[in-house]
C-alpha cells in the first residue's frame, strides 16, 4: 500500500454552507507546514486562513488526527471549509501543489482496512451506510459497521478451528486403536451447534441483503392513462413530459422518491398498445423488462373508460402478480379518492385535480411497515451470502465424513469452511476482489 498523502472532498457535489476535505498520509507534518505554516494539536479544532500564495482562499476549521488514532490509522486532516465548489477545488489544488495527490474511490477506507482499523465487512458497511435508502437499511449497516457481523463470523470461525483441532487429534490416534465413539459423538454434536449458529447468521444476512436493494415501483398502462401526470404529482414537479398526444413516453425513465425517509425508484414507462412504430415497440419492451425487475407494479387505468380486455390480457400474459390498479381521472366520473381492498387492491385518484395522490404514497409506505427485520440484521452483500452458504455446505460435508469415519476428509472440509468465513472479513482476499470492492466507493470515503 502506498503511504503518500492523499486528499479528496468528502461531501456531496454542489454548493452548501459547509464542505469537508479529507487528507491522509503516513506523516503529514511536512504538508501541514507547507500549506498552513504552523502545527496543530491532536484532535483540536483550529481556525486558520488557507492561502494560495498571498491571497486568502478561505477561513476554515482544521482538525488534526495523529496516527494511529484516526479513521485510516495514518495522520489525517479534516478541513471544514465553505461548501462552494470553487473554494473546495482551490483548496484541493493547493494540497496537490504542496505534495498530496487526489485520492482514488474508497482509498481512505482501503487504508483503514490495510492498517487493521476495520475489517473488509466493516469497510463495505461504510459504503452501504452512505447509500442506504431507508431507516432499516441504515440500522442494519450500522450493525455491520459496529462489528456485530464480524463478531458473529469470528465466533463461528473459532468454533470451526476448535473442531479442526479435535478432528486432527482423532486422526493422530495410533492406527491399532479404535476411535472412541464418545469422541465422534462429541464432534458431531459440536458441528450441529456450529451449523445452528451459522444458520442464524445466514438468516439475518439474507434479511440484510434484501434491505440493500432499493424498492422499485413501475407505472404501466395504456397511452394517455395518466402515468406521467401521476408521477409528476408524486414527485411534486414536472419530471415527465405530459401531453394529450399518445406515445409521449418512449423509454423507461427512473426517478427517486422519498417517502417518510424511504427512498424508492419510480419508473415511468411507454404506453402499452399495439403499434407498428419501431421506437414505440422498443419502449414497450423496456416497459416489460422494468416490470420483471420491479417490486410492485402500479397499473394505470382511465376510470372514465374502465379496465379493458387489453389491460387484463397484458397483466395475464406478463404474469404480473404483485400489482395495484390505479384508476385515474376520477374527476371525470365523480368517484371519490379511496383505496378499495374488496378484491384486488384498487386505488382511485385524479392527477389533474391532485386527488388521492397521498393514497399512492400510503400504499408504498405500507410495503416498508410490513418488513419484519430483526434487531441483529446485518446489511450483507451477495458476496457474503455466497461465502456463508459455502461454509454451511462444507460443515455439512464434514459431518457426513465424520459419520463415515473419514476424518481426513472431514478436517479438509472444516478447513474450507474456515477459509470461506475468513474471506468475508478479508483475511485471505485477493487484489482483484479488493479493487472491485473499494472502486465502488465514493471518492472521499
Amino acid at each position: 500500500m502506498n503511504n503518500e498523502a492523499i486528499c479528496a472532498i468528502a461531501t456531496p457535489l454542489g454548493s452548501s454552507a459547509l464542505g469537508i476535505i479529507r487528507v491522509s498520509g503516513q506523516d503529514l507534518s511536512h504538508l501541514i507546514e507547507k500549506v498552513f505554516s504552523r502545527t496543530f494539536e491532536d484532535r483540536k479544532a483550529t481556525l486558520v486562513n488557507i492561502r494560495d500564495e498571498k491571497n486568502i482562499v478561505d477561513q476554515s476549521i482544521v482538525i488534526y488526527y495523529k496516527s494511529p488514532r484516526s479513521y485510516t490509522g495514518e495522520d489525517m486532516l479534516e478541513i471544514i471549509c465553505h461548501g462552494n465548489h470553487v473554494v473546495m477545488n482551490t483548496i484541493l489544488d493547493i494540497l496537490v501543489k504542496r505534495g498530496a495527490r487526489s485520492a482514488s474511490p474508497g482509498e481512505f477506507s482501503e487504508r483503514a482496512f490495510f492498517n487493521n482499523k476495520i475489517n473488509l465487512a466493516q469497510a463495505e458497511a461504510v459504503s452501504d451506510l452512505v447509500s442506504a435508502s431507508n431507516k432499516k437499511a441504515v440500522k442494519a449497516a450500522q450493525n455491520s459497521l459496529s462489528g456485530k457481523f464480524a463478531s458473529e463470523i469470528n465466533l463461528i470461525s473459532q468454533d470451526i478451528l476448535s473442531l479442526r483441532a479435535e478432528v486432527e487429534s482423532v486422526i493422530n490416534f495410533p492406527e491399532d486403536d479404535d476411535v472412541p465413539d464418545i469422541s465422534v459423538s462429541r464432534i458431531k454434536k459440536k458441528v450441529d451447534e456450529t451449523l445452528l449458529l451459522l444458520s442464524d447468521v445466514i438468516k439475518n444476512s439474507e434479511e440484510g441483503a434484501s434491505l440493500n436493494q432499493r424498492k422499485t415501483y413501475v407505472f404501466v398502462g395504456q397511452p394517455n392513462s395518466g402515468k406521467s401526470s401521476l408521477i409528476n404529482c408524486l414527485l411534486r414537479k414536472d419530471a415527465s413530459i405530459v401531453s394529450n398526444h399518445a406515445g409521449t413516453t418512449r423509454d423507461a425513465i427512473v426517478y427517486e422518491l422519498n417517502i417518510n425517509n424511504n427512498i424508492v425508484n419510480i419508473v415511468d414507462t411507454a404506453g402499452i398498445h399495439e403499434t407498428s412504430d419501431d421506437i414505440e415497440k422498443e419502449g414497450i419492451l423496456r416497459a416489460i423488462k422494468s416490470i420483471t425487475n420491479s417490486d410492485k407494479v402500479f397499473y394505470i387505468v382511465d376510470h372514465s373508460k374502465g379496465i379493458t380486455n387489453a389491460d387484463i390480457n397484458f397483466i395475464e400474459k406478463n404474469k404480473i402478480e404483485n400489482y395495484v390498479v390505479l384508476f385515474n381521472k376520477i374527476d371525470l366520473t365523480g368517484k371519490s379518492p379511496i383505496i378499495d381492498n374488496s378484491d384486488k387492491k384498487n386505488v382511485y385518484v385524479s392527477a389533474k385535480k391532485n386527488l388521492g395522490i397521498n393514497l399512492i404514497r400510503e400504499t408504498i409506505e405500507k410495503d416498508f411497515s410490513s418488513d419484519r427485520i430483526s434487531e441483529n440484521t446485518y446489511l450483507a452483500r451477495r458476496r457474503h451470502l455466497e461465502l456463508l452458504d459455502k461454509a454451511q455446505i462444507h460443515l455439512k460435508e464434514s459431518k457426513k465424513n465424520i459419520t463415515h469415519a473419514s476424518f481426513d476428509f472431514s478436517a479438509e472440509e472444516l478447513r474450507l469452511a474456515h477459509m470461506a468465513l475468513s474471506s468475508i472479513l478479508g483475511q485471505n482476499s485477493d487484489e482483484d476482489l479488493l479493487n472491485e470492492i473499494f472502486n465502488s466507493f465514493c471518492i472521499g470515503k
